[in-house]
């Protein structure tokens, strides 16, 4: 995902659109396969500024934080970023060019190139604990049956009880 700055100066300040679609997995190893990326780009550009705002949208492939079951998620971000254009660069290849613009916020040469900073977007816009949907019981601790699908045989008794929490146990039985 590179952006030709050239195109944007010659605009004088008016906005050049762009528009990815991509398979994050192509792109990016943090994603699984099926993996997709939409992402909708305006890029306004001047002598020492390259504005970028957008739109993004993304479907991941997610593993439920209470049944471990795997299941699609889409989620969508916007943005909004100011690069720096700057004249140096100790960056060769164009990875080591869009690692340095998602961390610096710089661009230099005649391409901004966005994968770093679209990668960074879509990680932080995941949830931390994904669940596939909201009344999801999660996996049984005793046995691991998966309490969605089937319920399990496993005692409920004084076993099973945490410890940290009898003390609570022994209180309710004095009442």
């Amino acid at each position: 995902m590179r952006i030709y700055l050239p195109d944007t100066k010659y605009k004088n300040g008016e906005a050049v659109n762009y528009n990815f679609e991509e398979n994050l997995a192509a792109c990016f190893n943090d994603f699984s396969e099926g993996s997709t990326l939409q992402l909708l780009v305006s890029v306004t550009g001047s002598a020492d500024k390259v504005l970028v705002s957008g739109d993004l949208e993304a479907s991941v492939e997610e593993t439920c934080s209470r049944c471990l079951v795997t299941f699609n998620r889409t989620f969508q971000t916007d943005f909004t970023e100011a690069f720096t254009v700057t004249g140096e660069t100790t960056a060769e290849s164009p990875e080591e060019r869009a690692e340095e613009t998602a961390n610096m916020l710089t661009v230099t040469g005649d391409y901004l190139y966005l994968d770093e900073y679209i990668r960074q977007l879509v990680i932080l816009a995941r949830e931390h604990s994904p669940i596939c949907r909201p009344d999801c019981k999660g996996i049984c601790p005793g046995c691991g049956t998966d309490l969605n699908v089937s319920t399990c045989s496993c005692d409920t008794g004084d076993e099973q009880v945490d410890i940290r929490l009898l003390k609570l146990k022994e209180l309710k039985q004095g009442s």
